[in-house]
């Protein structure tokens, strides 16, 4: 009877030990997910309903930059882009802006929808985008 429920405690703590490494486990993909901003945004996206993203679409475009989701992607690309204009080259020091190359997938761009251009760079981009139409 004694080797019965010492075998049982056994199988409950290795069943307990387990179930905590499994934790850890997640806990450290999860934690490296969440201190990589592209990592981060793309986790983050693929949870999106169609709800979601509609709603999004649907927003004002000054309300849908404020949004989490904005700050997100925003955070993403001047990662990926290392806090440089694409066009000029000008570094964190300067006012960096994330441009949308295209607007089709708002709500749940791609990295490649976006782009880093410092505030000059930005407008002449829409300058010369309203200057052909």
């Amino acid at each position: 009877m004694y080797q019965i429920l010492m075998i049982s405690s056994l199988y409950i703590v290795f069943k307990l030990c387990d179930w905590i490494i499994d934790e850890v486990r997640e806990w450290k993909v999860k934690r490296n997910i969440l201190s990589n901003p592209i990592l981060r945004y793309e986790y983050y996206k693929g949870s999106y309903t169609i709800r979601k993203m509609k709603k999004l679409k649907r927003m004002p475009y000054n309300q849908y930059l404020k949004t989490y989701h904005w700050e997100l992607a925003r955070s993403a690309v001047l990662k990926r882009d290392e806090n440089q204009c694409a066009d000029c080259g000008k570094s964190k020091d300067e006012s960096l802006e994330v441009h949308h190359v295209t607007y089709i997938r708002r709500g749940k761009e791609n990295l490649e929808d976006l782009m880093t251009l410092c505030k000059d760079c930005h407008q002449e981009r829409h300058f010369i985008s309203t200057a052909f139409e």
